[in-house]
């Protein structure tokens, strides 16, 4: 494959990802339709991909590169953060164990809801980039 190829390619491979994170989302919200979708899905969404970015960054800053599939990692961590509120969904009772899943039922209950999650969330924005940046010589050098 000649360089053009790939530089051609790369961008499109970045804009699949950002379709598929983009659908992905809209199913997540749309899940939580008729039960107060936008503080619920706000609510797992900061924390997932705050919880992805932080160890990203840390993954990052071990490994000296950027991870791969950077837009996979805080969607699989959403997900995983409202576990609880598919099996909800499913007939099950949310419990206090179900905090294991990112703090699912404490997070609702943190001092300011989504505006605290929203800082906390660029802050692990902002680690995550630093991280990015700080390797950036190590790995774009070959």
């Amino acid at each position: 494959m000649t360089a053009a190829a790939v530089r051609v390619r790369g961008p499109w491979r970045v804009c699949g990802w950002c379709v598929v994170a983009v659908l992905v989302e809209l199913g997540l919200y749309a899940s939580y339709r008729g039960h107060d979708a936008r503080f619920h899905w706000f609510t797992h969404a900061f924390v997932g991909a705050a919880s992805a970015l932080a160890v990203m960054a840390v993954v990052v800053v071990v490994r000296r590169r950027p991870v791969a599939r950077p837009l996979l990692w805080p969607m699989i961590a959403h997900v995983f953060a409202m576990t609880p509120d598919l099996l909800f969904s499913g007939g099950y009772v949310h419990r206090w164990w179900m905090n294991l899943f990112l703090g699912h039922i404490r997070v609702h209950f943190v001092p300011g809801r989504n505006w605290t999650l929203l800082v906390v969330f660029l802050a692990a924005l902002a680690a995550s980039l630093i991280a990015v940046d700080r390797v950036r010589p190590a790995w774009a050098a070959g």
